[in-house]
């Protein structure tokens, strides 16, 4: 057979649907890191989108609903990346290293931290906002919280939940500092200080007898 006369797949509704919601999510959460939260109008998201007014309402009726989008796709996102940089590291040293880099590499590869700072940062003056994106960022953190600290079928220490606290607050305040346009070489010195005092405590509760 001719590669003329091999037949294209017609796409489904499905894959319009799907190819829609996709635009839109990358359409907010590119305005989110350039214009901020206020200016990131479902208007606007439609016309960077690329889509009618209509057809972002069909799938997503409030803004709210976006923003709970953006942090479902972003905690995907994060989870597949710890995944694929753990996956394969056999010893404790080699997996906090591995984390470590990749908490590095989610702040600075792409728009969509900052895109999540904005969100959760708008939460306290937009009830709407608050109650949609609330239990989305909850089972987000507590998936987080037991996936990183590698104890499968055991609650994580207090102390891992505490360090994994904190080290979310310096990436938030990182994901800040570089919408304020603080070079790049500028915050990695500070994050490798830090890193420092995080690696060694990530270890030592790994390595803690139970």
């Amino acid at each position: 057979m001719s590669v003329s006369s091999v037949p294209v797949r017609r796409r489904t509704q499905a894959d319009r649907s799907a190819s829609t919601r996709a635009k839109v999510v990358q359409a907010a959460v590119n305005l989110l890191q350039t214009q901020g939260y206020a200016a990131t109008t479902i208007q606007r998201i439609a016309k960077a989108a690329g889509v009618s007014l209509g057809a972002l309402q069909h799938h997503f009726p409030t803004k709210s609903l976006i923003m709970a989008t953006v942090l479902r796709h972003y905690a995907l996102k994060r989870a597949r990346l710890y995944r694929q940089a753990i996956s394969n590291k056999e010893t404790p040293e080699q997996r906090v290293d591995a984390m470590l880099d990749t908490m590095w590499a989610l702040v600075t590869a792409g728009p969509e931290f900052i895109a999540t700072v904005e969100i959760e940062l708008a939460r306290r003056s937009d009830p709407d906002l608050e109650e949609v994106t609330a239990p989305v960022l909850a089972r987000i953190d507590q998936f987080m919280t037991r996936w990183l600290s590698g104890k499968r079928g055991v609650a994580p220490s207090q102390e891992f939940i505490d360090l994994r606290l904190l080290n979310a607050a310096l990436l938030r305040g990182l994901a800040v500092e570089t919408a304020r346009g603080i070079p790049l070489e500028d915050l990695y010195r500070s994050f490798e200080v830090w890193r420092r005092f995080a690696r060694e405590e990530f270890l030592r509760i790994a390595l803690k007898t139970p």
